[in-house]
């Protein structure tokens, strides 16, 4: 009995050692293992959820799940260096394909546009000096055309002014009811009205017991032959126009004496051109230009006036009215759609 008793404290005894070692062993190997056993036996039993356990890194001796931490972001890592390689790849081939591409256009496409552009630019080129060179030509042609039409209507031109002055030759020797006299202008008759220059003229005649102070000694040109051998006086006076003469205790108005030479013509003149030249007419005075001024002339045969002074007279020239005035003879005529009278050259029978 004792035995037995013996025996079983020592089987117990021996199985206790065995489990105490093995128990100790067991704890041993998992330390060095890993000692995410305990911690994820604390993790499930305070948080229930092991992923949350993973996720945290403030624990310490946590070297699982640190571990798998690290190991995840290696994934990562890996995951992006693998991407990061394929774009890379990818922008590569596309710098290539890029680059074969540009190469192909610049080689191929490039050079073919550029020699298309050369013989569109020569071809261009040539065509607009083509257009240029008509245009010159139809300018050229257009300038030659006018220069033409003016010589033509110059010709023309000439050709009536040698007409006209044919004809007026040939007028002044026309013959008029068995009496000479010629005009340029046809006979037109209309009745004659004296006519005043303003308030300062006067006719021939008209005697003024004295002179206003503008009045002027007036000068005859010496070299003319209007002096009657050089013994003409200058005892005239002129004054806006008219001329005077010492007469008792004052004076007349007079003829203005051919060769005087007066420094402004009066106001109120008009012109008109004979054979070229131009005369000045006013109060039925004719002048023409002098280096000293303006010298008094005779009335020239073919001057158109249209007005003549008190102091006219009209003569019956075989059944047209001629006027008389300062030893010249004037035909009514109509001139430029105005009654006017013409300066004739009259002879009689």
């Amino acid at each position: 009995m004792k035995s037995k008793i013996i025996l079983t404290l020592f089987v117990i005894s021996i199985f206790a050692i065995v489990a105490d070692d093995c128990f100790a062993q067991r704890m041993r190997g998992g330390n060095r293992g890993s000692r995410g056993s305990s911690n994820r036996s604390f993790s499930g039993s305070n948080t229930g959820s092991r992923k949350i356990n993973g996720g945290n890194m403030n624990r310490s001796g946590t070297n699982r799940t640190f571990k798998n931490n690290t190991n995840s972001n290696i994934n990562r890592n890996k995951v992006s260096t693998r991407d990061k390689g394929n774009v890379t790849t990818r922008d590569n081939n596309r710098t290539s394909n890029t680059n074969r591409d540009k190469g192909v256009r610049d080689n191929k496409s490039g050079n073919t546009k550029d020699n298309n552009r050369k013989d569109n630019t020569t071809k261009d080129k040539g065509d607009r000096n083509d257009r240029r060179d008509e245009r010159q030509g139809d300018r050229d042609d257009r300038r030659d055309e006018r220069q033409g039409d003016r010589d033509t209507r110059q010709d023309e031109r000439q050709g009536d002014r040698d007409n006209r002055q044919d004809q007026r030759q040939d007028n002044l020797n026309n013959i008029y009811h068995n009496n000479y006299y010629g005009g340029y202008q046809p006979y037109y008759y209309h009745p004659y009205y004296p006519y005043g220059w303003g308030g300062f003229w006067y006719p021939v005649g008209f005697f003024m017991a004295s002179l206003a102070t503008t009045a002027i000694l007036v000068s005859i040109d010496d070299d003319d032959d209007y002096n009657d051998g050089g013994n003409v006086t200058n005892n005239y006076y002129y004054d806006q126009g008219v001329y005077y003469e010492k007469s008792g205790d004052g004076y007349n108005v007079v003829q203005a004496p051919l060769g005087a030479v007066i420094a402004e013509l009066p106001s109120g003149f008009t012109s008109t051109v004979i054979n070229g030249k131009t005369y000045y007419y006013h109060g039925g005075n004719f002048y023409e230009s002098n280096p000293k001024g303006y010298k008094v002339v005779s009335a020239p045969v073919g001057a158109i006036v249209y007005n003549l002074p008190e102091g006219g007279k009209e003569l019956d020239a075989g059944g047209n009215k001629l006027i008389v005035y300062n030893g010249a003879y004037y035909q009514p005529v109509l001139f430029e759609g105005q009654d006017a009278y013409e300066v004739v050259e009259y002879t009689a029978k």
